[in-house]
């Protein structure tokens, strides 16, 4: 069950990554890959991207081999210090040997040590994301544990002709985001939006900020659907690598069923079609209760890699991501 830090392998190391070493790590999650899968493994660039939001000194970790090579490595997405989501990859050179355990052990480990951080009575819990297909990872986690708890995808569209114009209902109209005046109001939209999504505390407002200051910020792919004075949904989307990827689509409940979530990502392929640019990705909850899959699929996307979420709970408590009732409660 790791009760304490799982050790290392005999020789081997750990220390912080640091942005220097994003072409190994790049390089670590290809040879992970399965063969064949047709998956899009994170460039270096990609990797670069995910890390900016990261404290490296604090949130991450590299297992170091004897012979100097990345053996693994593991980050965290916290999420008010209740929900943490535990990202880690071991080489395939070294698996088997104890890397992906130590990873396992790390994860759970830095989250007890910031429990003092959440609320007295918070409910806290470790998440991982495995490719079904990785039978060992699956079995690593079960046994100190976790248990699977639902799936998410990772879904994708080819942009290669031109996509259709979006179609809006009367009464809106949508425009750019503008830096400087936007940020609070797209924040509280965001948060407004994201009521419904499992495993979703309250973001904070810092934390959506520092993706304004990421070299990938791009406010001309930031759209903002406006009723009034009111921002109704937004879609944030970025470029990396040549690649297009969705960070967020939302809709605002009062402005559901009105088609404009299917409008939002057609106008995202649109500009994306304009700029040249093909292969287009997001990652969504595959049991989302708003249908979020069902309507990717309306726009155009497949699913291109499926994931099994495993979790466990360190500390029983009140569920904060779990902040709404059922869609349409207020």
């Amino acid at each position: 069950m790791l009760p304490a830090m799982t050790s290392l392998p005999e020789g081997f190391s750990a220390r912080p990554p640091t942005l220097e070493d994003a072409d190994e790590v790049a390089a670590l999650l290809a040879a992970d890959a399965f063969p064949g899968s047709g998956e899009a493994n994170m460039t270096a660039e990609e990797i670069r991207d995910a890390w900016e939001g990261t404290n490296l000194a604090e949130e991450a970790i590299a297992v170091i081999s004897p012979a100097s090579r990345i053996a693994g490595c593991a980050d965290v997405v916290n999420r008010s210090y209740v929900a943490v989501s535990v990202y880690g990859y071991v080489h395939p050179d070294f698996q088997g040997l104890g890397v992906g355990s130590f990873l396992v052990s790390w994860g759970e480990n830095w989250t007890r040590d910031h429990m003092p951080l959440a609320p007295e009575d918070a409910r806290i819990s470790v998440t991982h994301y495995i490719d079904g297909r990785k039978t060992a990872a699956r079995n690593l986690l079960e046994n100190a544990g976790y248990a699977a708890v639902r799936g998410t995808y990772v879904m994708n569209i080819q942009l290669r002709e031109a996509p259709p114009e979006p179609e809006w209902p009367e009464g809106v109209t949508v425009r750019a985001f503008v830096p400087g005046g936007d940020e609070r109001a797209a924040f509280d939209a965001v948060e407004d939006a994201f009521r419904d999504m499992w495993n979703r505390p309250k973001g904070t407002f810092e934390r959506f900020a520092e993706m304004t200051e990421r070299e990938t910020f791009d406010p001309s792919l930031w759209f903002l659907v406006m009723d009034g004075e009111e921002i109704a949904g937004v879609a944030l989307a970025k470029t990396i690598a040549g690649e297009g990827w969705v960070d967020v689509v939302g809709v605002r409940r009062p402005w559901r069923g009105r088609g404009l979530g299917l409008a939002l990502l057609r106008q995202t392929w649109v500009e994306y079609h304009r700029r040249g640019i093909e292969n287009v990705g997001l990652s969504v909850d595959a049991e989302s209760i708003t249908g979020a899959p069902r309507l990717y699929r309306r726009a155009g996307m497949h699913v291109a890699s499926e994931y099994m979420v495993y979790q466990k709970e360190l500390r029983p408590g009140v569920d904060l991501g779990q902040r709404s009732g059922k869609p349409g409660e207020g």
